[in-house]
């Protein structure tokens, strides 16, 4: 949190990143884990200073996830956003939702299994934010494009009774790159990731996915609780420039050996 304090006025393109939860796992003796109560007074503090580090056209990528708390379920995560939404000067753009691939099933017999994980878009302005959408599009699907090239009626105007007037077939285009993603990813969980070093670590498709949509090659990507430092690599990989924040001194040198075996540069020198 104190470190976002030195980052220069309007310096971040985009933020991903994945708090520690509240109450969750433990990510070494010098970490605080906050309880539900406290946590949307603690995490605050860094969406006040985005709302000044992050660059006019940035966004702020937050994956989140709420939990059981005596048989109900907790409402620590919506508090949150709306304490960000509120005091800190942040726009809630939209949110997103993580269906992970797989995961462990939920205890009792009456609740569903949750596999599910929110991921909050922030931004300063919601008209003006940077974003790369042919770069994400999707393949249609075969059904999709049948139907594209099926004539349709346009509505033309209505009459005094409501009734529908009709003017000439239109046939409906249909991008070349593909169709807009929708807000529902099916990224994996980082469970099916060998050797990771932290106890909740990043699959790298999530970060990726959103680098590459909100960003540009050049651009800086922040990863406040960088971790085991997934989110430092993937935008190293794209060509993105990188600060990250991390207490737990032996996360930071796993990934520095990390980088410089991978990458063959002097950057962290």
């Amino acid at each position: 949190m104190e470190l976002s304090k030195e980052l220069p006025d309007d310096c971040i393109d985009l933020v991903v990143t994945s708090p520690p939860y509240a109450d969750t796992v433990s990510y070494g003796k010098d970490i605080n884990v906050f309880s539900p109560e406290n946590y949307p007074d603690w995490i605050l503090p860094l969406f006040v200073e985005a709302n000044r580090f992050l660059t006019p056209t940035g966004s702020f990528i937050l994956n989140i996830n709420d939990k059981i708390v005596k048989g109900e379920r907790s409402t620590y995560v919506m508090e949150t956003v709306i304490k960000i939404v509120k005091e800190s000067g942040l726009k809630l753009y939209d949110r997103y939702i993580w269906h992970k691939k797989n995961g462990l099933p939920m205890g009792g017999e009456k609740r569903l299994n949750d596999r599910m994980e929110y991921i909050f878009h922030f931004v300063r302005d919601t008209k003006n934010f940077k974003t790369n959408m042919d770069v994400v599009r999707v393949p249609y699907a075969p059904s999709s494009i049948v139907r594209a090239k099926a004539p349709i009626k346009t509505q033309k105007s209505a009459t005094k009774s409501g009734i529908a007037e009709f003017g000439k077939d239109k046939i409906m285009n249909i991008n070349p790159l593909g169709s807009k993603p929708t807000g529902v990813f099916r990224f994996d969980n980082a469970g099916v990731l060998k050797g990771a070093k932290h106890p909740a670590p990043f699959h790298p498709d999530l970060p990726r996915w959103f680098i590459k949509f909100l960003t540009n090659k050049g651009d800086i990507v922040l990863d406040p609780f960088m971790g085991g430092g997934t989110t430092a690599e993937v935008a190293l990989d794209l060509g993105r420039d990188y600060i990250g924040f991390e207490k737990n001194k032996t996360y930071v040198e796993e990934l520095v050996k990390s980088i410089e075996n991978k990458f063959k540069s002097d950057f962290w020198e």
